[in-house]
Protein backbone atom coordinates (compact mmCIF):
# COMPACT_ATOMS: atom_id res chain seq x y z
CA UNK A 1 0.00 0.00 0.00
CA UNK A 2 1.30 3.47 -0.54
CA UNK A 3 1.59 5.87 2.12
CA UNK A 4 -1.80 8.01 1.17
CA UNK A 5 -3.63 4.62 0.92
CA UNK A 6 -2.45 3.65 4.69
CA UNK A 7 -2.63 6.49 5.65
CA UNK A 8 -6.16 7.09 4.96
CA UNK A 9 -7.11 4.01 6.15
CA UNK A 10 -5.61 4.48 9.49
CA UNK A 11 -7.41 7.65 9.66
CA UNK A 12 -11.04 5.68 8.81
CA UNK A 13 -10.01 2.97 11.78
CA UNK A 14 -9.31 5.46 14.20
CA UNK A 15 -12.68 7.57 13.22
CA UNK A 16 -14.68 4.47 13.39
CA UNK A 17 -13.21 2.84 16.59
CA UNK A 18 -13.98 6.94 17.87
CA UNK A 19 -17.18 7.25 16.44
CA UNK A 20 -18.28 3.54 17.62
CA UNK A 21 -17.16 4.57 21.18
CA UNK A 22 -18.78 7.76 21.21
CA UNK A 23 -22.49 6.41 20.30
CA UNK A 24 -21.96 3.50 22.65
CA UNK A 25 -20.51 5.28 25.22
CA UNK A 26 -22.65 3.93 28.01
CA UNK A 27 -21.90 0.75 27.97
CA UNK A 28 -18.62 0.88 26.10
CA UNK A 29 -17.24 -0.32 29.33
CA UNK A 30 -18.96 -3.26 29.92
CA UNK A 31 -18.18 -4.31 26.20
CA UNK A 32 -14.80 -4.00 26.26
CA UNK A 33 -14.42 -5.81 29.80
CA UNK A 34 -16.58 -8.21 27.80
CA UNK A 35 -13.64 -8.34 24.68
CA UNK A 36 -10.68 -8.70 26.88
CA UNK A 37 -12.06 -11.93 28.80
CA UNK A 38 -13.76 -12.91 25.62
CA UNK A 39 -12.46 -16.98 24.20
CA UNK A 40 -14.05 -16.60 20.85
CA UNK A 41 -12.58 -13.04 20.09
CA UNK A 42 -9.52 -14.07 21.23
CA UNK A 43 -9.87 -17.43 18.69
CA UNK A 44 -10.56 -15.16 15.93
CA UNK A 45 -7.85 -12.38 16.53
CA UNK A 46 -5.30 -15.16 17.11
CA UNK A 47 -6.36 -16.39 14.23
CA UNK A 48 -5.77 -13.85 11.97
CA UNK A 49 -2.37 -13.04 13.57
CA UNK A 50 -0.86 -16.31 13.13
CA UNK A 51 -2.40 -16.28 9.72
CA UNK A 52 -0.67 -12.85 8.96
CA UNK A 53 2.79 -13.69 10.41
CA UNK A 54 2.69 -17.02 8.42
CA UNK A 55 1.85 -15.80 4.82
CA UNK A 56 3.30 -11.87 5.23
CA UNK A 57 6.50 -12.86 6.99
CA UNK A 58 7.30 -16.55 7.45
CA UNK A 59 6.23 -17.32 3.75
CA UNK A 60 8.66 -14.21 2.26
CA UNK A 61 11.58 -15.02 4.28
CA UNK A 62 14.91 -14.98 2.20
CA UNK A 63 18.05 -17.61 2.84
CA UNK A 64 19.68 -14.29 4.39
CA UNK A 65 16.63 -14.20 7.11
CA UNK A 66 16.52 -17.92 8.29
CA UNK A 67 14.82 -19.00 5.06
CA UNK A 68 16.11 -22.04 5.39
CA UNK A 69 13.91 -22.71 8.56
CA UNK A 70 10.66 -21.67 7.74
CA UNK A 71 8.88 -24.74 8.79
CA UNK A 72 10.78 -24.89 11.85
CA UNK A 73 9.63 -20.95 12.56
CA UNK A 74 6.02 -21.96 10.98
CA UNK A 75 5.47 -25.21 12.90
CA UNK A 76 6.86 -22.80 16.39
CA UNK A 77 4.14 -20.50 15.57
CA UNK A 78 1.36 -23.11 15.56
CA UNK A 79 2.69 -24.50 18.75
CA UNK A 80 2.68 -21.14 20.53
CA UNK A 81 -1.03 -20.74 18.96
CA UNK A 82 -2.41 -23.73 20.59
CA UNK A 83 0.02 -23.60 23.48
CA UNK A 84 -1.21 -20.04 24.24
CA UNK A 85 -4.79 -21.21 24.42
CA UNK A 86 -4.06 -24.01 27.02
CA UNK A 87 -1.38 -22.03 29.34
CA UNK A 88 -2.32 -18.03 28.72
CA UNK A 89 -6.31 -18.51 28.93
CA UNK A 90 -6.34 -14.92 30.92
CA UNK A 91 -6.94 -12.00 28.68
CA UNK A 92 -5.77 -13.68 25.62
CA UNK A 93 -8.28 -11.54 23.21
CA UNK A 94 -5.78 -8.16 24.50
CA UNK A 95 -2.64 -9.91 23.48
CA UNK A 96 -4.21 -11.21 20.16
CA UNK A 97 -5.54 -7.53 19.63
CA UNK A 98 -2.01 -5.95 20.86
CA UNK A 99 -0.33 -8.51 18.28
CA UNK A 100 -2.85 -7.37 15.46
CA UNK A 101 -2.18 -3.69 16.13
CA UNK A 102 1.93 -4.28 16.10
CA UNK A 103 1.69 -6.19 12.78
CA UNK A 104 -0.18 -3.42 11.33
CA UNK A 105 1.88 -0.62 12.79
CA UNK A 106 4.81 -2.79 10.87
CA UNK A 107 3.00 -1.90 7.75
CA UNK A 108 2.38 1.43 8.36
CA UNK A 109 6.05 2.42 9.49
CA UNK A 110 7.14 0.33 5.98
CA UNK A 111 4.83 2.57 3.70
CA UNK A 112 6.52 5.68 5.61
CA UNK A 113 9.92 4.76 5.66
CA UNK A 114 11.73 6.88 3.55
CA UNK A 115 9.23 9.16 2.28
CA UNK A 116 9.32 13.21 2.04
CA UNK A 117 6.16 14.68 3.25
CA UNK A 118 5.78 16.29 6.25
CA UNK A 119 2.58 14.99 7.05
CA UNK A 120 3.89 11.70 7.04
CA UNK A 121 5.48 12.65 10.59
CA UNK A 122 1.46 12.75 12.16
CA UNK A 123 0.83 8.73 10.87
CA UNK A 124 4.02 8.05 12.47
CA UNK A 125 3.68 9.85 15.66
CA UNK A 126 0.33 8.46 15.96
CA UNK A 127 1.89 4.79 14.97
CA UNK A 128 4.42 5.25 17.94
CA UNK A 129 1.43 5.92 19.96
CA UNK A 130 -0.01 2.66 19.16
CA UNK A 131 3.07 0.72 19.25
CA UNK A 132 3.88 1.83 22.98
CA UNK A 133 0.12 1.04 24.04
CA UNK A 134 0.29 -2.41 22.48
CA UNK A 135 3.50 -3.36 23.99
CA UNK A 136 2.12 -1.99 27.61
CA UNK A 137 -1.36 -3.49 27.44
CA UNK A 138 0.51 -6.73 25.33
CA UNK A 139 2.99 -7.21 28.53
CA UNK A 140 0.25 -6.27 31.12
CA UNK A 141 -3.25 -6.91 29.79
CA UNK A 142 -4.99 -7.04 33.17
CA UNK A 143 -3.92 -3.15 32.95
CA UNK A 144 -6.59 -3.02 29.99
CA UNK A 145 -9.45 -3.68 32.17
CA UNK A 146 -8.05 -1.51 34.64
CA UNK A 147 -8.34 1.02 32.35
CA UNK A 148 -11.56 0.83 30.86
CA UNK A 149 -13.14 0.34 34.39
CA UNK A 150 -11.42 3.73 35.11
CA UNK A 151 -12.93 4.94 31.97
CA UNK A 152 -16.28 3.80 33.23
CA UNK A 153 -16.23 5.40 36.36
CA UNK A 154 -17.44 8.59 34.79
CA UNK A 155 -19.32 8.87 31.45
CA UNK A 156 -17.10 12.50 30.44
CA UNK A 157 -14.29 10.51 30.30
CA UNK A 158 -15.84 8.14 28.55
CA UNK A 159 -16.82 10.62 26.01
CA UNK A 160 -13.31 12.47 26.25
CA UNK A 161 -11.40 9.72 25.20
CA UNK A 162 -13.89 8.75 22.17
CA UNK A 163 -14.20 12.39 21.33
CA UNK A 164 -9.91 12.50 21.80
CA UNK A 165 -9.90 9.71 19.11
CA UNK A 166 -11.97 10.74 16.54
CA UNK A 167 -10.48 14.08 16.83
CA UNK A 168 -6.88 12.07 16.14
CA UNK A 169 -8.38 10.51 13.03
CA UNK A 170 -9.48 13.60 11.33
CA UNK A 171 -6.17 15.40 11.95
CA UNK A 172 -4.58 12.33 10.32
CA UNK A 173 -7.43 12.54 7.80
CA UNK A 174 -6.56 16.17 6.96
CA UNK A 175 -2.59 15.21 7.14
CA UNK A 176 -3.08 12.63 4.62
CA UNK A 177 -3.98 15.22 1.87
CA UNK A 178 -0.60 16.87 2.17
CA UNK A 179 1.32 13.39 1.38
Amino acid sequence: MSLFQISISTSFILLSIGLYSWLTRKNITAKMLFLARSNKVAVILLSISLAWFMFRYVKNLSEADFGNYKLIIGSVAVFIYFGSFVLVKDFLAVRAACILCLFYSREVLDAAWLQDPPGRLVLVSVTYLIISMSLYFGAWPFRFRDFFQWLGLEKTRTSIFAFAIMITGLFLLSASYTL
